[in-house]
């Protein structure tokens, strides 16, 4: 009875490797944690970068600066599925900079230019208001400062770009520093499955 239950808690285990592989890196280190184990994790409902109606405030870094890693666990993803590729994305270009020769604002929003613009199809230059673009977030450069979460939020944006806790790069702190200073207790502790269901946002679709 001892070795059927191994033999089948070894088959569940390659089962979840298997998933975990398919849908990518931040998926296999959740799964490599032990069972019943818990996670840090970011609430975008709570965060006052993501959450709807916090309005007028200033960006809330403190993602950025509380991590006890030298560069923030926590990073900005892009829930392509949410994305409206526009043309002038606010989370993309400080919207009240000048305007180029091109009609575009002459500033990016990013500090670390982390935010990679590609156009979709044919580019037409005469109705550039009709160009769609993909937005990627380059993770090794972003520090997860949510500015531009907050410049995503409704209603200049659609809400695409939450902040998420990388599995991969948290230390799995016992008491977690940026919960701590958190304002609106939007960084807490999950189970890895529930963690494991939010492994996909970001990823193309």
């Amino acid at each position: 009875m001892s070795d059927h239950m191994t033999r089948r808690g070894a088959l569940a285990k390659a089962a979840r490797g298997a998933a975990a592989l398919a849908l990518g890196g931040g998926a296999f280190h959740l799964v490599r944690k032990a069972e019943g184990q818990i996670v840090w994790n970011v609430d975008a409902a709570k965060c006052i970068n993501s959450r709807l109606g916090e309005t007028g405030v200033e960006v809330c870094g403190l993602c950025t600066t509380e991590c006890v890693v030298s560069q923030s666990a926590v990073r900005a993803v892009n829930e392509f599925s949410k994305c409206g590729r526009c043309n002038i994305c606010p989370a993309y270009f400080n919207v009240t900079s000048a305007v180029n020769e091109k009609g575009l604002p002459s500033e990016k929003l990013c500090p670390r230019d982390a935010i990679e613009r590609k156009p979709i199809g044919h580019v037409d230059p005469d109705d550039p208001a009709n160009n769609f673009y993909e937005y990627v977030i380059d993770e090794a450069k972003c520090d997860g400062c949510g500015k531009c979460v907050l410049a995503c939020k409704e209603p200049l944006g659609l809400g695409s770009i939450v902040l998420r806790v990388r599995h991969n790069l948290c230390v799995d702190c016992n008491r977690c520093a940026i919960s701590t200073a958190c304002p609106k207790d939007a960084i807490h502790q999950v189970s890895v499955k529930q963690a494991f269901d939010h492994v996909q946002l970001g990823s193309h679709t």
